[in-house]
């Protein structure tokens, strides 16, 4: 009896299983073997790893195969603003196939696409539910505040939190700061640059306030060395991993991370990962035994724009005691 006369015989829930197993070049070729394989091989379970290149407009055509109804990623065409095949007409008709298919989560390339033009309810409902977000001035070009006002409902209103998001705070200062802490909040790793103090005000006393996704935070160029230290130390307490840039520009003070360290030391404390880039002398008004204790406890939470091998910090670092950023 050959081999797939033996697999044929076997029951269909196992030859399922079977198929589950299958990498994507031999699901391909399962579908060769037969009529009932070739339906089991169309469960659209079995596709989910399916990258769908759309690359004009035509090209939507695939997403109403059957076995493609649940794939999580699309990949569109790099932007050509000048000579681009992709029309206001087309992009919408995309966004709304996008908005249709539930399970897509994410369309690699879209940022290089000016949206501005774009239907905001239909905009906000499509960006807001992909897993991966940047609204910067690079991505998408400028977009409205009713643009910004729908994605940013969206983000706040999903039950399964973001993946990423990248926001540059300048962009979107028309977003309240209740609508803008909700939304950015919901979002496992969040990236913030030129965010105003209002902003960043929302966002840390919700991080304070409420049990929130939001697990680690990247900060850059952003207004908060006026916030009340103790919710500063607080609210990054809370996180598992911060990082803030160009700390030597003073965006965030002394006595916040001061308030910060105590909490890693005092406090029940989640955070796990914790960088100062551009620290620099910066941090010499800080206490050196506070310093000290928190490196023993996170490890290393500095660095600098000049990475200056020196065999002697190196050896105190090893033992456990920190030249003060020399």
């Amino acid at each position: 009896m050959s081999l797939t006369t033996s697999l044929s015989e076997l029951p269909e829930e196992m030859l399922r299983r079977i198929l589950t197993k299958l990498p994507p070049n031999d699901l391909k070729t399962a579908m060769l073997v037969s009529k009932l394989w070739k339906s089991m091989v169309d469960d659209p379970k079995l596709w989910t790893w399916s990258v769908v290149s759309v690359n004009t407009s035509l090209d939507l055509r695939k997403l109403k195969i059957h076995r493609l109804q649940l794939i999580q990623t699309i990949r569109l065409p790099p932007s050509d603003p000048i000579n681009s095949i992709w029309k206001l007409e087309d992009l919408t008709e995309l966004f709304q196939v996008v908005l249709d298919t539930p399970s897509i989560s994410m369309i690699h390339g879209i940022e290089t696409y000016t949206l501005g033009s774009m239907e905001p309810c239909l905009l906000g409902q499509v960006l807001g539910k992909l897993d991966v977000l940047k609204l910067n001035p690079i991505a998408h070009g400028k977009l409205s505040s009713v643009q910004f006002g729908h994605i940013f409902t969206t983000i706040a209103a999903r039950k399964c939190p973001m993946k990423e998001l990248l926001v540059a705070g300048l962009w979107v200062t028309d977003v309240g700061p209740t609508l803008f802490a909700s939304a950015v909040s919901n979002a496992k790793k969040l990236r913030l640059s030129a965010c105003n103090v209002g902003q960043m005000l929302a966002l840390l006393k919700d991080i304070v306030e409420n049990e929130r996704p939001l697990a680690k935070l990247h900060l850059n160029l952003c207004d908060m060395d006026s916030i009340d230290p103790d919710l500063v130390g607080k609210a990054l307490n809370k996180l598992e991993e911060v990082v803030v840039s160009n700390c030597r520009y003073g965006w965030v003070s002394h006595e916040q991370l001061t308030a910060t360290f105590r909490g890693v030391l005092e406090g029940e404390s989640k955070l796990k990962t914790l960088m100062l880039n551009d620290i620099s002398s910066y941090a010499k008004g800080i206490d050196e035994e506070l310093l000290r204790q928190t490196f023993k406890k996170i490890g290393k939470f500095w660095s600098r724009i000049k990475k200056i091998v020196d065999p002697y910090q190196e050896e105190l670092t090893r033992l456990g005691a920190i030249a003060i950023f020399d």
